[in-house]
């Protein structure tokens, strides 16, 4: 492709952008025509993109949230359990599933941009400089919406525990 990346390959961004779509959306192949979107638009633009994994991320947003407004739909999160852990204990395949269920819940209830900045973190495993050039945030912002965002998680978690354990 001729583009020039620092810390990844061409085929490692496309990956990367194209799980972040799939992500966003909950769909695989609305994920991977945005990541192709988002190639097609970064090589006729490439002599203007300074920071070709900004860029690319930053990019690929804007094009979710123009699917999303074209779909009128809202976007979930959906982790399945893999295929494989059907070998596991069923009690505990359970309790893993409610877990992650309450815990997608609580994600789900954070604001837009609180789920955002989460996704990018931990998902996409993006440095905070990079999450805010994404966003066009300060960094202060985004380590203060990451801190904010932790906090709300566990307190929620804490009181769902201790509700749970009948110690409220």
């Amino acid at each position: 492709m001729g583009i020039g990346f620092p810390n990844m390959t061409t085929g490692s961004l496309y990956d990367a952008i194209r799980r972040y779509a799939t992500r966003l959306l909950s769909d695989f192949d609305a994920g991977k025509d945005i990541a192709q979107d988002v190639f097609l638009r970064m090589t006729q633009q490439q002599a203007t993109i300074e920071h070709p994994q900004a860029w690319a991320y930053k990019t690929a947003r804007n094009l979710v949230i123009d699917h999303l407004r074209r779909l009128r739909r809202t976007k979930s999160l959906s982790d399945d359990l893999p295929a494989d852990a059907t070998r596991f204990d069923p009690a505990i395949l359970t309790e893993k599933k409610e877990i992650t269920t309450m815990i997608q819940q609580k994600i789900n209830d954070l604001s837009p941009r609180h789920r955002e900045v989460l996704r990018l973190k931990f998902q996409e495993g993006l440095k905070y400089t990079e999450i805010a050039e994404i966003l066009g945030e300060s960094v202060n912002t985004i380590a203060w919406l990451l801190h904010e965002a932790i906090s709300l998680l566990r307190k929620e978690i804490d009181g769902r525990r201790q509700t749970a354990d009948g110690s409220r």
